[in-house]
């Protein structure tokens, strides 16, 4: 270990018998007590902060005994490492103070040292589509940044996050990256926070109709979305696929119907969430049938003209004597 002795010889006063060292916590009394053991010795143990005092010439060390603290505001305190005049002194719990040869307490001989922990609280994340309806899945990942620091985390839900103000910057759902419509705040400067976070995906669902507008049952219908996968869907009654929630950018419909190659269509879900698809096929219709009965009555008045118009010009018989 590299102890930082010119700290130690600026501004550390002397002692000629017994010395004075003072150990101190960033934890608030009212959240919680750290306790430390001295020498290893399970029968001195101490709270902090706690002034010790050491025989000259004496090396002594101090061990955190409590890593992790809740405190009663919902805070959570955890160890992060000993340090002395702001410097880090040592990242273990256990720490060797200096050779004694003087008093470490007040500024003016170098201050404390200092258990330092790790103020947290925690968070919740919640997810909805671009219209503000929940999003199924969540996303696979998301990541939070605050002041130069950032987290990438797939659990959202009572998870433990630096006490400060972060931001929701980034998020990755069913393959898509920068799903984010804009980024989130979430505060957890002095209490425990949740966010909503609105992610680029939209609801669609594709209709196949016929020429006349007819839903088609039964039609093949394979979605490659903006991330590039795909997935084979069918019909229903209605005509009708439904695919959720899908990434923001164009996505392509092929539609296989009887065995044959209908085509492919390009698609936009933040533009349209219904897409109708027209196929080039017949309908049913009862246009064909009345238009047969039409022609069967002109026909038969027409045969019925005619022979009442061959009667009519018949020559009459001559007449009998």
């Amino acid at each position: 270990m590299i102890v930082p002795l010119f700290l130690v010889n600026v501004h550390a006063s002397g002692c000629i018998t017994s010395c004075r060292l003072t150990a101190d916590t960033t934890v608030p009394a009212a959240d919680g007590t750290v306790y430390v053991e001295l020498d290893n010795n399970t029968g001195l143990v101490y709270p902090l902060p706690h002034t010790f005092s050491f025989a000259n010439n004496t090396r002594h060390t101090l061990t955190v005994l409590n890593t992790t603290l809740s405190a009663s505001s919902g805070a959570r305190y955890v160890w992060n490492e000993w340090i002395h005049s702001s410097l880090q002194w040592t990242p273990t719990l256990m720490m060797q103070t200096p050779i004694m040869l003087a008093n470490y307490t007040g500024p003016s001989d170098g201050g404390a040292y200092t258990a330092k922990f790790d103020k947290q609280f925690q968070y919740t994340l919640t997810f909805k589509d671009a219209v503000g309806q929940s999003l199924v899945p969540s996303p696979t990942s998301v990541v939070l940044s605050s002041a130069g620091s950032s987290v990438t985390t797939s659990a959202y839900s009572g998870q433990w996050l630096a006490a400060t103000s972060w931001t929701v910057t980034s998020a990755t759902w069913e393959g898509y990256q920068g799903a984010l419509l804009a980024p989130v705040p979430l505060d957890l400067t002095s209490a425990s926070g949740s966010a909503v976070v609105k992610v680029s995906a939209y609801a669609a669902s594709v209709k196949v109709v016929d020429r006349l507008n007819n839903p088609i049952q039964g039609a093949s219908v394979t979605i490659t979305f903006a991330n590039a996968t795909s997935r084979a869907f069918t019909t229903d009654p209605q005509g009708t696929v439904q695919l959720g929630d899908i990434p923001i950018g164009p996505y392509s419909a092929h539609v296989l119907y009887q065995g044959q190659e209908q085509g492919t269509w390009s698609e936009d879900a933040s533009v349209a969430p219904v897409s109708t698809i027209t196929l080039n096929v017949g309908g049913t219709t009862s246009a064909p049938v009345v238009s047969a009965i039409v022609l069967l009555t002109i026909f038969g008045v027409a045969l019925f003209l005619i022979l009442l118009a061959v009667k009519v010009r018949r020559t009459p018989p001559p007449p009998k004597i």
